[in-house]
């Protein structure tokens, strides 16, 4: 079918040129290509070996007196990671009448080539859209415009599309990037911009397009001559990389295509393998080759589907004629949560960093069988690679080596709404071991004040760490819904965070969420009640949900939103229970989305009564995947901390008390 639509596109698209890219597996793109009637003036451009800073030569195009659009764009793609690669890249295309967007084949997960428009009126004169499947995941986008579009705006609107929602936050600072294969430091990033080996770099009125450069590809590289806009030089494709800075001397991940999205908790699969086989790097189960990583070692969205029902894989550091794709390829596998273990790794790897590094020799393949070792080690590989190696980690790295200041990480803020002045201490001991995030506290005590001698000692402990804190009292009689909303009212971070007073968190459960905003796109972020601590019965249950997908339902008290979305929603209902499930619901009639992250960082507690939520013990021990007596968490929680404002107290689940309580789970 693609052929078809690409020699129809061809046959109707007047006197104009046209112009035909092909990026990713060339087997599969190619083919698309071969044999269509082109034009003397037509050209076809192999995106993955144009070099970023030089333009399209299309004759007939762009020049004076000459049409600035051309009659057909057409893009082939093989994978989304593929596509979004290059969306730097079709920058420097001319405006187009006809584009044509092909994707090959796509994950499960990910839904059709639908654009969003991207403006009120930007696309008032579109004349035609058409989205068709190729075969059993691939897609066909056709946009037609009788008096053009900008080709690089109008793709960025056909990729959006197959994730949908927010479009997370861009990388910073504002990258130049330059060289055959520069477009892997920017993937997906339609303000990056290709500029010339020497620069200077080009003005938008009367400021540079870019605040750091990036040259990739010349053993020696012209001398740089913009005195306003510093420069990094990078390895080329496929070469070792820096060891004065291994790390950041690699090409990042795209997090938006290579994540823990769809990870499955099966841990009965074979293993596979990463290892070389005539004279490539590839994965393998057994003889049977699921993927060949190409030099530059980017893994795509497909290959990391290929290899989910794959209990874990192995890597051999030996024969890899290309160490960085064997690196590159580790660093993605990890960022996607696929379970991989390695033996010593040598010291040629050391792009890979010192946390995943170690993280990776951790466990023993043996080990994988066990789903929740298994997925433990997935969530500290993603942690690992992600916080390392992902596009935003990377530029912020960069920029740091380069002197350019960047933005702060954005405000976390904490809302612990709770009516027991005896379990404060316990909380606020969760909220204070946090790491890894920027965040704030604002603590709402519904029904006595901050003088309370089971309060004051332990919010003054707390705030003698320096971390943020406004305390609110709310009278008693105000319903539990009206005051979350004055403690959102009393927030100032941009991401808004809710808490449970008698619940265990990890030290890492924000940066957890965070992370899972990111890559996600979520309007909000949660997890479930994976493991529950019944304390009548002095029992932990796992539960072990699916995670790593969209869903209708997270724990209220895990709810990660932005503060936009909860100020579009409405806020939360004013009343005195099922306010969590109200939250959700609205978030989801405003065409929001909800994502379900791991919950491994996560203890719900379950006393016999005080609880909005009614299930009663049963309904935890029917749905148990596993069963230990006493308190058992996840290794991830990292035990639990001494209450705050008490130093003599006993251990922390000894504290809770069962008074009536109508502000905890709903």
């Amino acid at each position: 079918m693609i052929h078809s639509v690409l020699r129809q596109a061809l046959r109707t698209r007047g006197d104009e040129p046209a112009v035909l890219c092909h990026t990713g597996d060339r087997e599969s793109t190619l083919k698309a290509l071969s044999g269509l009637r082109l034009r003397p003036g037509d050209l076809r451009v192999d995106l993955d070996h144009h070099p970023l800073g030089e333009p399209f030569a299309i004759a007939g195009v762009g020049g004076q007196d000459q049409p600035d659009a051309v009659g057909l764009v057409a893009v082939v793609a093989a994978s989304l990671t593929d596509l979004r690669r290059h969306l730097v890249t079709v920058q420097a295309l001319p405006r187009t009448v006809h584009l044509v967007t092909v994707v090959v084949d796509t994950p499960g997960h990910h839904g059709p080539l639908v654009p969003g428009p991207p403006g009120i009126d930007e696309w008032n004169d579109l004349l035609e859209s058409r989205v068709r499947r190729v075969g059993k995941r691939g897609w066909i986008c056709e946009l037609f415009f009788p008096n053009s579009v900008e080709t690089g705006q109008a793709l960025d609107c056909v990729v959006h599309g197959t994730t949908g929602g927010r479009r997370g936050g861009r990388a910073t600072p504002l990258a130049g990037v330059q060289g055959v294969g520069a477009a892997r430091w920017r993937p997906g990033d339609t303000a990056a911009t290709g500029v010339s080996a020497t620069g200077p770099v080009p003005l938008r009125r009367v400021s540079p397009v870019s605040d750091l450069v990036v040259r990739a590809g010349d053993r020696q590289p012209p001398l740089w001559e913009d005195a306003v806009v510093p420069h990094l030089d990078v390895p080329a494709v496929g070469a070792r990389a820096d060891v004065s800075d291994p790390v950041t001397s690699l090409a990042p991940i795209d997090e938006q295509c290579v994540n823990p999205v769809g990870f499955t908790k099966k841990a009965g699969g074979p293993l596979g393998d990463l290892s070389a086989r005539g004279g490539r790097t590839v994965l393998r189960e057994g003889e049977k080759v699921l993927a060949t990583v190409p030099e530059d070692g980017t893994v795509t969205d497909l290959d990391v589907g290929r290899v989910r029902y794959l209990r874990g894989v192995r890597v051999d550091w030996s024969g890899h004629a290309r160490p960085v794709a064997v690196v590159r390829a580790v660093v993605a596998l990890a960022a996607a949560g696929v379970p991989v273990v390695s033996g010593p790794v040598p010291d040629w790897a050391a792009a890979l960093g010192p946390e995943l590094t170690a993280t990776l020799t951790r466990l023993d393949a043996t080990e994988l069988a066990d789903p929740l070792s298994r997925e433990e080690h997935s969530v500290r590989l993603r942690r690992a690679a992600l916080r390392a190696h992902g596009q935003r980690a990377r530029w912020r790295a960069l920029a740091e080596r380069a002197g350019v200041p960047v933005p702060p990480d954005p405000l976390v803020s904490v809302m612990l709404c709770t009516r027991r002045p005896e379990l404060v201490g316990f909380a606020l001991a969760q909220v204070a071991r946090q790491r890894g995030v920027r965040f704030e506290l604002v603590l709402a005590l519904h029904g006595f004040s901050a003088g309370h001698p089971e309060v004051g000692p332990a919010v003054a402990e707390f705030a003698a760490t320096g971390i943020p804190i406004t305390v609110y009292e709310a009278p008693a009689d105000r319903v539990f819904g009206a005051v979350l909303n004055d403690a959102v009212d009393r927030t100032s971070g941009s991401v808004v965070a809710k808490w449970d007073d008698d619940d265990w968190y990890g030290p890492e459960h924000l940066a957890d969420m965070v992370m899972a905003r990111a890559y996600s796109c979520a309007d909000l972020v949660g997890v479930t009640q994976d493991l529950v601590y019944l304390e009548e019965l002095d029992l932990t249950v796992w539960r072990s949900y699916q995670t790593e997908k969209p869903s209708p339902d997270v724990v209220g008290s895990t709810i990660v939103v932005d503060r936009s979305v909860l100020r579009d929603v409405g806020g939360f209902r004013p009343l005195p229970r099922a306010i969590d499930s109200q939250l959700l619901l609205a978030v989801r009639r405003h065409s929001g989305r909800i994502y379900r992250t791991h919950g491994l960082g996560y203890l719900l507690r379950r006393a016999g009564q005080g609880h909005t939520w009614g299930a009663d013990m049963g309904y935890f021990l029917r749905r148990s995947t596993r069963q230990w007596s006493g308190w058992r968490p996840s290794s991830l929680l990292e035990g639990e901390p001494a209450p705050l404002g008490r130093p003599e107290s006993g251990p922390a689940r000894t504290l809770l008390r069962t008074t009536e309580y109508t502000g905890g789970q709903s």
